[in-house]
């Protein structure tokens, strides 16, 4: 019997064979057709990959409880250098790595990495701006994501207070990852002492009887 997320793929792989695609929306009774396009991401999109990370984080991740306030994630904060070389590392293209960015005509929505390793694929940068979210786009690069891991499990990490997308990731097939435990990020501007607890979630390739 073939797990639940293999039926999951099979829809994604479906979704968009072209990196052209139409979303339609409604806007108060107004019918709204949206055009997307999706391409391999470039160094000239630091700047714009930027801005879409730092928004997303700021309201993904804030977190007044454990001390995570939007100034921790601020623009300042996303200039620096150390996030920059990241940010920048995830933009090269190589024969393992591709990352993939999703627009609405020129503007940059959605972002996804995925660095294949010997036996698993590892998912960086997997977000979707806010107001475009739940019609479908973050399956659209899914799919891309899927298709180069040739069939790998797929891992990827995430902040443990971030239980929404937690469970859209179960709801894929994606299971925490024991095995792995938890780490603990500090980033350098932080406060010092404040750390976020960070976990790992898998998909597994395997199939089972």
């Amino acid at each position: 019997m073939v797990q639940r997320q293999d039926a999951t793929f099979t829809e994604w792989r479906a979704e968009s064979d072209s990196p052209r695609a139409q979303s339609t929306t409604t806007n108060r009774g107004q019918r709204q057709i949206m055009e997307i396009s999706i391409r391999l991401a470039r160094s000239s999109d630091l700047k714009d990959y930027t801005n879409l990370l730092q928004k997303t984080y700021q309201e993904a991740y804030t977190n007044k409880k454990l001390g995570l306030t939007q100034n921790l994630f601020s623009r300042e904060v996303f200039s620096t250098k150390d996030t920059q070389n990241y940010l920048k590392s995830n933009l090269r293209q190589s024969a393992k790595q591709k990352t993939w960015l999703v627009f609405i005509g020129s503007k940059l929505i959605g972002s996804i990495t995925a660095a294949n390793k010997e036996n698993e694929c590892e998912l960086k940068g997997f977000y979707v701006a806010t107001k475009f979210q739940s019609r479908g786009i973050g399956k659209m690069l899914f799919k891309h994501a899927f298709d180069f891991s040739k069939r790998r499990d797929m891992v990827l990490d995430l902040y443990a207070h971030n239980r929404k997308t937690i469970n859209i990731y179960r709801k894929w097939g994606f299971r925490v990852d024991k095995k792995k435990g938890v780490i603990y990020s500090h980033w350098p501007e932080w406060p010092e002492g404040l750390r976020a607890k960070r976990i790992y979630m898998r998909l597994s390739s395997r199939t089972s009887a």
